[in-house]
């Protein structure tokens, strides 16, 4: 696939093809179920919650079915202080109740903006490592992947 340039602090966001991703996008009318943070560009290298919790995880197992977006403006030094966020959430649990409430947010359009809370799901994970260095990437305390996506801070960089 040659030269990504992928940059620390990138947003991976990603189209499922399971049954949870493929929910996922119907319930929130998006094209993406998945996002993730790119940790080390030259290894490849993302952090992301996953089922298993927060997790690094290689990027060759998202290509042919994402976008990598970018905040252009962002700082080496506030890229650095992201993935040292996410790094340090490594191991916390994913956030099985916070798939409900999306679930109650979007089909019966109850809000839920309540604070982040030491677990994740993939979205509100990259939310949380971008809020870690006071860049509010959506009106949601609590987004889905659709909102990642239709923030006014990112940029699209290329299709993996």
């Amino acid at each position: 696939m040659g030269d990504l340039n992928l940059k620390k602090g990138d947003i991976i966001l990603r189209r499922g093809t399971g049954r949870l991703s493929r929910e996922i996008e119907f319930f929130t009318d998006s094209q993406f179920s998945h996002a993730a943070i790119v940790a080390d560009p030259e290894k490849k290298l993302m952090i992301e919650a996953s089922l298993n919790g927060v997790v690094h995880t290689n990027l060759d197992g998202f290509i042919g079915s994402s976008t990598v977006y970018r905040m252009t403006t962002l700082t080496d030094e506030q890229a650095a202080n992201i993935v040292k966020y996410a790094e340090q959430q490594l191991g916390k649990p994913y956030d099985y109740e916070e798939l409900v409430d999306m679930f109650l947010r979007y089909v019966f359009h109850i809000p839920n903006n309540r604070i982040e809370k030491g677990r994740y799901v993939c979205s509100t994970f990259v939310n949380a490592a971008y809020a870690s260095v006071g860049i509010k990437l959506t009106k949601q305390n609590l987004p889905s992947p659709e909102d990642i996506f239709e923030s006014p801070l990112l940029t699209k960089v290329v299709d993996l």
